[in-house]
């Protein structure tokens, strides 16, 4: 918050000398719908990061953009934007550069935020980021397979309403874990969850006697049929004592 009003300047500043013309700056609540990205690509372990902030720090940071028509076009605050479409927030704060009536701004191809591709830019060493960003891979690969957008949607559930999808967990693992800081993510089905990342967290969530663990559910467009719950049921996992704990 501290660099947005000098960063908006400078954006301002460069527009102005690219076109040749004065611009004015106004704070509005945007629809999160209208925003346009002018990067090509996202960065995983930003992406990790911004997650992190925004679920642990109640990150909100304004972003900057400039309209064209009925859309904006993201200038700073990509990977914001990204978190706030996949949290299916509605409305983001922003600074918009405005243009003269006779000054258009020349604005990229349309198109969505959720179509940016995301990379891995360099190995992550911080191992809670390192977990944060397994929430963004598994995002990817769920819509890959399914055709489909997927969303992120937070939420405590009860340690009996969740189900493994893995038979077995080193202890070692278990006893590793100190605080229980990263949400685990599951998918829901017929009112259960379906654990696809930290069984071990859940374990040491019964193991220290809590009732219910946050969690984010990777949540479909459209209702879709899972082959993991195929996969779970043939190895017999209904509950969280069907885990096999090994040295």
């Amino acid at each position: 918050m501290a660099d947005l009003h000098k960063k908006t300047e400078s954006i301002r500043d460069s527009l102005e000398r690219v076109y040749g013309t004065k611009l004015s700056v106004r704070f509005r609540v945007l629809p999160v719908k209208s925003l346009c990205p002018t990067e090509g690509f996202l960065e995983k372990d930003k992406l990790a990061l911004i997650l992190m902030k925004v679920l642990n720090e109640g990150y909100r940071v304004p972003i900057i953009t400039v309209r064209k028509g009925g859309n904006y076009y993201v200038l700073d605050g990509h990977h914001r934007s990204y978190i706030l479409v996949k949290m299916m927030e509605e409305t983001t704060e922003s600074y918009v550069i405005c243009f003269p009536e006779e000054v258009s701004y020349r604005a990229p191809p349309k198109r969505s935020i959720e179509d940016l591709s995301i990379i891995d830019v360099a190995p992550i060493d911080d191992e809670i980021l390192k977990a944060w960003s397994q929430i963004i891979t598994l995002l990817k690969y769920y819509e890959a397979i399914y055709h489909m957008p997927f969303y992120l949607k937070v939420e405590n559930i009860p340690l009996n309403n969740l189900i493994p999808t893995q038979p077995q967990v080193n202890i070692r693992r278990i006893s590793s874990i100190n605080r229980i800081v990263v949400p685990i993510v599951c998918i829901k089905h017929h009112q259960k969850y379906y654990i696809l990342d930290g069984h071990a967290r859940t374990l040491k969530a019964k193991q220290i006697g809590l009732d219910s663990i946050r969690s984010i559910v990777l949540t479909p467009k459209k209702e879709v049929e899972y082959g993991i719950i195929r996969t779970v049921e043939l190895l017999g996992l209904k509950n969280l004592e069907d885990i096999k704990v090994t040295e």
